[in-house]
């Protein structure tokens, strides 16, 4: 018995008239159809007007939800991205005309209480210095440590104190300024400066001091501001409004100031917004380009301008659907999943394309909806599942594309079928349609050229041995695009401040912020050690400011024990005896003999917000009951490994290298999709099957898939052609244009095997015209700046022109030796 009577090859009756009297009930009444479409295209619109769009790159990272502490530390800690301001001057510029400049930056900043600024720093006010001195002066046994304790004892001789009065005194009759004056007066061993001493690891490093206020270089050439955004990187939108600001305030001073001093910024917000931008204004031009170059090739293709315009529809109604679907259940959509929408152009055209073709081939509405109907649900269908499989990774922009790139295809398809035939006009002259280059491809026989069918067999032997060597490329900062100026800040702050070694943050944690705490305190401790041994190159830990209660107490009991009766009876006589030959009165030191016999209570997380200085926010986080203190790391490449290992299994304390999870999570993502291609393939075989019902009609159309993908792989391989998170999402299209040309093939060679006119060039045609649609829609992508969406079109061309031969070659071959009837 022969395939096609194994498979029963009436057509879908049902199926074909429910499309046939959607055409007759159309045609009748135009004014209600219209009427209908349009009101159809208010509500769709309407519907996406309440969707955000994030460009966050990010949201293409699968979430991995075996380790559920790192998901919870990711969610909670605050990692602050912050933009760095380098303001730097020429040679003979003066030090007061660059922290000017930086005053004039910060007042404009600060002008209308800035909306996109959490806080800045950089930038100490002598007020808001008299506030952390405070702090730490009412606190001191919190601020102090084993070893300024060692110096205080060495000052605990009537030598000492006499040299340290008189040193308090030239001070005090020097033109010094007010806050050393206000600390010798309450605190004459300068216990204070000792505990403030400490807080610099907050900070800033022995190469930067304090002038006029500002962070400056020791040079006195640079001065460093650092701005905490008020929003994360992937609120792109006012993000992007904040760093429009930012510029225009750059470009400002800097002609204030004639070029002798310029400003430039750095920072993860600035970069997001390059990529958010970039990839609108890539996708912008690359898909006008892309459908100016289609419309061009359509209206010569089919002599008409208004065909075009029908081709369209379906791709442009699919889109709007599945859009409009999604704000049903979604309030924010990756705008990166959907920059991929030139490939998906290919896919959703393909419907119209059949239809088209057919009526170009002068076929009736009935005949040609007779033989497209059922290959265009069957196409749809299975690609639109392929799609659908990426529901199954745990990304968010995956999931995305998933849907949108399903339910556009179903969509498209199903616009296809009910507007093709009603708004396409045949010509009234029933004549052959001229041929066309593209009608000669079609009739090409490719599978009887051995040269073709011998190339593409080595092909497949060679994709063999080359297809598990194919790489996948996990450092996803790599496919950022990084504009030149930000390229260029970021080589100057690397030589300012070695910005380019390596950043780990170690982040404690617990179910109450006093155990979280804790951790961080013993961390702390362990840090200390190992700058000591020259393990890291500096860290940058909130302890010396915040504390757990635990440590305080310990603290504050070193204190009582280490000022006892006896030496605070000794210091309050030395400091009056020595203080009269000066002329300082009994009474001058009061403050500080008050200090040492007062009671201290524990210091709160509260008690320390009113230093202006010092932002603890920026290290402590909370979140439903979890509590995150973060410390950075900064290392030299060779002391990353032994670092790391060292706190792998730290209690309280989970090490976070987001470049190193990244790369672990789009590893996942490479194994994830080998489970995706496998669910694809499951789907598509078992759609096949339930409309073929012929296991000899499923091989022959499965088999070229397979042949394609083994190929396209091979040579991505053999070129060194890495797979990325980016162009490893177009394979799901390639995948589901192999499955769309396969299925059009299979009933092209069906009806070419039942009927006596060869049939089989126009379903040709039809495909050759997809090609050209997708290729033309990624190939522009060769024209984006940015390196996603270039990495998407050497894949695509390298798969769709693959799919295409395998499919004119191979396809039929299959098909006969498998399924060819008896004459």
């Amino acid at each position: 018995m022969v395939c096609f009577h194994g498979f029963h090859l009436k057509e879908a009756p049902d199926m074909l008239n429910l499309f046939y009297k959607f055409y007759l009930k159309l045609k009748k009444n135009p004014v209600v159809g219209t009427a209908l479409l349009f009101m159809l295209l208010i509500v769709l619109v309407w519907r996406i007007l309440s969707i955000s769009f994030a460009e966050d790159v990010s949201k293409l990272i699968p979430q991995n939800e075996d380790n559920k502490t790192l998901q919870k530390v990711l969610k909670t800690a605050n990692f602050s991205d912050k933009i760095i301001v380098h303001i730097r001057k020429k040679d003979a510029v003066s030090t007061e005309t660059l922290t000017n400049y930086a005053e004039d930056f910060l007042e404009e900043l600060n002008a209308s209480k800035n909306p996109y600024i959490k806080s800045v720093q950089g930038y100490i006010e002598e007020e808001s210095l008299f506030e952390t001195l405070d702090v730490v002066y009412e606190n001191l046994p919190y601020f102090l440590t084993a070893e300024d304790y060692q110096h205080i004892e060495a000052k605990m001789t009537p030598d000492s104190i006499a040299a340290i009065t008189q040193q308090n005194y030239e001070t005090l009759i020097s033109p010094s300024g007010l806050i050393a004056k206000k600390t010798l007066v309450r605190d004459p061993l300068g216990l204070s400066l000792m505990g403030i001493n400490h807080l610099k690891s907050l900070g800033f490093n022995d190469d930067f001091k304090i002038v006029n206020g500002f962070l400056v270089n020791k040079k006195e050439t640079d001065v460093l501001l650092f701005i905490t955004p008020k929003f994360p990187t992937s609120e792109t939108q006012k993000n992007t409004q904040f760093s429009t600001a930012l510029y225009n305030l750059q470009s400002k001073l800097n002609t204030k100031y004639q070029s002798e001093i310029t400003a430039s910024y750095f920072g993860g917000v600035l970069i997001a917004v390059a990529n958010a931008n970039q990839i609108k204004t890539d996708v912008i031009l690359t898909v006008s380009l892309a459908l100016s170059l289609l419309l061009m090739v359509f209206i010569v293709f089919y002599r008409s301008v208004f065909v075009p315009i029908i081709l369209l529809l379906p791709t442009v109604f699919g889109a709007l659907v599945a859009l409009a679907i999604l704000s049903l259940f979604k309030t924010q959509i990756s705008a990166i999943s959907l920059g991929v929408g030139a490939v998906l152009l290919g896919v959703t055209l393909d419907y119209a394309l059949h239809i088209l073709t057919h009526l170009r081939a002068q076929h009736t509405i009935e005949d040609t909806l007779n033989q497209v109907t059922k290959p265009i649900i069957m196409s749809s269908v299975t690609t639109a599942l392929a799609f659908f499989c990426l529901l199954f990774i745990n990304s968010d922009a995956l999931q995305d594309l998933g849907l949108f790139a399903g339910l556009s295809v179903l969509s498209a398809a199903f616009f296809a079928l009910v507007l093709i035939p009603v708004l396409y006009k045949a010509p009234k002259k029933k004549t052959l349609a001229k041929q066309t280059p593209i009608d000669k491809f079609a009739s090409y026989p490719f599978h009887q050229k051995k040269g073709w069918i011998i190339g593409l067999v080595l092909l497949l032997i060679g994709s063999v041995f080359f297809y598990s060597q194919v790489s996948f490329n996990k450092n996803l900062s790599s496919l950022n695009f990084v504009p030149q100026h930000l390229k260029q800040a970021e080589k100057e702050l690397d030589q300012l401040t070695n910005a380019s070694d390596k950043s780990v943050y170690l982040v404690s944690y617990g179910n109450t912020l006093d155990e979280a705490l804790q951790h961080n305190d013993i961390l702390f401790s362990t840090l200390k050690k190992q700058k000591a041994t020259n393990s890291l190159v500096s860290f940058t830990s909130v302890t010396p400011l915040v504390k757990s209660k635990r440590t305080q107490k310990e603290g504050l009991q070193q204190w009582t024990t280490f000022f006892n009766e006896e030496r605070k009876q000794f210091l309050k006589e030395e400091f009056i005896l020595k203080g009269e030959v000066f002329g300082f009165k009994p009474e001058t030191h009061q403050a500080f003999y008050n200090l040492l016999n007062q009671p201290f209570n524990i210091l709160h997380l509260e008690d320390l917000k009113g230093i202006a200085s010092i932002s603890p926010e920026d290290f402590i986080s909370s979140n439903d009951q979890f509590h995150t203190v973060t410390t950075l790391v900064k290392l030299k490449d060779n002391q990353v490994n032994a670092f790391k290992a060292q706190f792998k299994n730290q209690k309280g304390t989970i090490l976070i290298d987001r470049q190193a999870i990244n790369e672990d999570l789009l590893g996942q993502l490479k194994n994830s999709f080998n489970t995706l291609m496998l669910y694809c393939f499951g789907a598509v075989l078992l759609v096949l099957f339930i409309f073929y019902r012929n296991i000899k009609l499923v091989l022959a159309t499965i088999l070229p898939i397979v042949i394609t993908w083994l190929i396209t792989i091979g040579l991505m391989a053999f070129f060194n052609i890495q797979f990325n998170v980016f162009n490893i999402i177009i394979s799901t299209f390639i995948f589901g244009l192999g499955v769309d040309y396969s299925i059009f093939i299979t009933n092209g060679l069906i009806k070419n095997n039942k009927q006596e006119n060869a049939v089989l060039p126009t379903y040709k045609t039809s495909v050759i015209l997809s090609v050209i649609t997708t290729l033309l829609g990624v190939g522009i992508l060769f024209l984006a700046k940015h390196p996603a969406l270039q990495s998407l079109a050497l894949v695509s061309v390298i798969g769709i022109s693959t799919a295409l031969l395998v499919s004119f070659t191979l396809q039929p071959l299959v098909y006969n030796v498998l399924c060819k009837s008896k004459k």
